[in-house]
C-alpha cells in the first residue's frame, strides 16, 4: 500500500455536525422562545448560519481567537432583539455546546468507512474543532476506538490548513507526507491545506461541488467510494 496513515477531518465528514447542528438549534429556539422574535425557526437558522459561518471562516484563516468566535455565536444574531441581554445569549451557547455535544447523527456510511479503513491504516483525526467539544462528540457518536491520535487546532495553536499543524501531525505520527493521506470535506482547510504540505487528498464532496482553484488527487462524492482508492 502506497499510504500508511490516514488524517481524517471529524466535522461534515464523519459527524453529521450540520444536523447536529440544526437539531440543538431546533431545541434552543424552542426552549428559549425565540419564535417570539423570529417569523420561524428558518429564519432563525439562516441568520445563525450566516453568521456562524463567517466566524468559522476568520477563525480557520487565524483572524479571529477561539474566544471571539464562541462569543459571537450567538451573540451577533441576537443583537438585534433588545430584549435578549449579551448574558442570555452566552448563556444560549453554553447550552448549545453541551447538547450538540450529545448529539449521534453521522454521516451516511461513517461506521462502514472506518470500519474498512481500521484494519489497514492508523486513523489520526485532525481537526480545527474545540478540545472540550471533540473527545465527546467522538464518544456520543460511537466512535471511540478507531483513532490512533486525535490532533485538534487548538492545543497545536495554529488552524487548518496552515502549513504548521500538517507539519505537527507528520511529526505526530512519524510518517513522511508521502505516507500518509488526507480526507475532508473542506476545500480550502482539509484538501487545499494539505496540497499546499505536499500531501496527496480525498475530498468529501456529497454535493458534487466544482473546484476551479486545483484539482484534488481524489475526489469522492460517497464515503464509499474510499474502496475504490485505498
Amino acid at each position: 500500500m502506497k499510504y500508511t496513515d490516514i488524517l481524517l477531518d471529524l466535522d461534515d465528514t464523519l459527524i453529521d455536525t450540520v444536523e447536529n447542528t440544526r437539531l440543538t438549534l431546533i431545541e434552543i429556539y424552542d426552549d428559549y422562545g425565540l419564535g417570539n422574535y423570529f417569523p420561524s425557526f428558518d429564519d432563525f437558522y439562516a441568520v445563525y448560519k450566516a453568521n456562524v459561518t463567517q466566524l468559522w471562516t476568520l477563525y480557520s484563516s487565524g483572524k479571529i481567537s477561539k474566544k471571539t468566535l464562541q462569543y459571537e455565536r450567538f451573540v451577533a444574531p441576537l443583537t438585534p432583539v433588545e430584549s435578549i441581554s449579551t448574558e442570555q445569549a452566552l448563556a444560549m451557547n453554553d447550552d448549545f455546546i453541551a447538547r450538540i455535544m450529545l448529539k449521534k447523527t453521522l454521516i451516511d456510511g461513517a461506521k462502514e468507512f472506518l470500519d474498512y479503513l481500521y484494519p489497514k491504516y492508523k486513523i489520526h483525526i485532525l481537526s480545527n474543532g474545540f478540545t472540550e467539544m471533540q473527545f465527546k462528540k467522538i464518544t456520543s457518536a460511537g466512535l471511540d476506538g478507531y483513532f490512533d491520535k486525535v490532533i485538534l487546532s487548538d492545543k497545536v495553536g495554529v488552524n487548518k490548513p496552515h502549513p504548521d499543524i500538517f507539519s505537527f501531525a507528520l511529526n505526530e505520527t512519524g510518517k513522511t507526507n508521502k505516507e500518509v493521506i488526507m480526507i475532508g470535506d473542506n476545500l480550502h482547510t482539509d484538501i487545499s491545506g494539505a496540497r499546499n504540505s505536499n500531501i496527496d487528498q480525498i475530498w468529501f464532496n456529497p454535493q458534487n461541488q466544482h473546484s476551479s482553484e486545483f484539482t484534488p488527487t481524489y475526489t469522492i462524492t460517497r464515503l464509499a467510494e474510499i474502496e475504490n482508492i485505498l
